[in-house]
C-alpha cells in the first residue's frame, strides 16, 4: 500500500538520519514542476533550483536528474553543476566526469530520425500535435489535440511505426498524453539508477527516487529492490509500486526543502 508521505515523515527521517549518504534521483516534468501544455514552457521554478543547489552542496548528499528529455535539454533546464544527469530515460548519462550512451541508442538513432520525418509528414495537418526528435528517442505529444482527433493520431502513428516495432527495431511506450519511440533495448530509469549507483560510494546509503509517470515505475521498482525510498508525485493508484506519494510537485518541493535544511526528512 502506498503511504501518503507527510503521514510517514518520521519513518523516512529516521532512515535518512542513520544513512552515511543520501542519494536522491528526481524526474523532471510533473515531478519538479507541473506538466506544461508545451515542453518548452516547463521551466524550473527558481525555488526548486535553489533547493537542488543546497542538496548538491551537502557533503553527504548526491543528486541526479533522470528525465525522458534529451541530455542536452535537461542540463540546460536545470542549469546546475555538481549533479548527475540522465536523458532519454537513461540512454545517455553524465556523472562524475564520465559520459555514457547506450550502444543500442547510437545504433537506432538514424532509424529514429527517419521515423520522426515520416511522422512530421503524416501528422502535419493535426492541430495541437507536438513532435520531439531527441536523437535517441522521439515523442509524440497529443495533450493539445482535440479529444475526437486523438484516436486518429494514434492510428496514423501506428501506420508509421508498426512495421519497425514488429521487426524489433524500436519499442513503443506511452506516458501522460505522449507516445514515445525508443531503441529496442531493455533499458529504463531503473537501469539508469543502477548505473549511477555504481559510480557512487553507495555503501550504507539510502536511495530516493521521485517521479510521476508510468515510465518512472521502473525506477520505483529498482529502488524498492534495494530498500530505498520511492515517491510518486500525484495521487496514488493501484498500479504504482511506489512506497510513498505526495499530491503535487509543490508538496515534494516542501519535503526536499526541509531535507536540504536539516539533512533529514521532517
Amino acid at each position: 500500500m502506498t503511504c501518503y508521505l507527510p503521514d510517514c515523515w518520521e519513518e523516512v527521517a529516521s532512515r535518512t538520519k542513520t544513512a552515511s549518504r543520501v542519494i536522491i534521483f528526481l524526474d523532471y516534468d510533473g515531478t519538479l514542476n507541473p506538466v506544461a501544455l508545451r515542453p518548452e514552457l516547463a521551466l524550473l521554478p527558481p525555488k526548486i533550483g535553489e533547493i537542488l543547489r543546497k542538496l548538491a552542496f551537502r557533503s553527504n548528499f548526491e543528486v541526479g536528474i533522470i528525465s525522458g528529455r534529451s541530455l542536452v535539454e535537461i542540463k540546460a533546464l536545470i542549469g546546475l553543476g555538481g549533479l548527475a544527469y540522465a536523458g532519454n530515460h537513461g540512454l545517455e548519462i553524465e556523472c562524475c566526469g564520465e559520459a555514457f550512451v547506450h550502444p543500442m541508442a547510437t545504433k537506432a538513432s538514424s532509424l529514429l530520425s527517419e521515423l520522426y520525418s515520416q511522422l512530421v509528414e503524416k501528422l502535419a495537418g493535426t492541430n495541437g500535435i507536438i513532435l520531439e526528435d531527441k536523437q535517441f528517442s522521439l515523442s509524440v505529444h497529443y495533450r493539445l489535440v482535440a479529444k475526437p482527433e486523438v484516436k486518429k493520431v494514434k492510428a496514423l502513428f501506428r501506420e508509421v511505426v508498426e512495421a519497425s516495432e514488429k521487426q524489433g527495431k524500436v519499442r513503443v511506450t506511452e506516458g501522460k498524453e505522449v507516445i514515445e519511440v525508443r531503441p529496442p533495448v531493455d533499458w529504463d530509469k531503473g537501469k539508469a539508477i543502477e548505473w549511477l549507483l555504481s559510480h557512487y560510494q553507495a555503501e550504507n546509503s539510502v536511495v530516493i527516487f521521485a517521479g510521476d509517470d508510468v515510465t518512472d515505475e521502473d525506477g520505483f521498482n529498482f529502488v524498492n529492490q534495494i530498500n530505498g525510498i520511492s515517491i510518486r508525485v500525484g495521487e496514488a493508484t493501484a498500479l504504482t509500486c511506489a512506497d510513498y506519494y505526495v499530491h503535487s510537485p509543490e508538496e515534494l518541493c516542501l519535503w526536499l526543502e526541509k531535507l536540504a535544511e536539516s539533512g533529514s526528512a521532517p
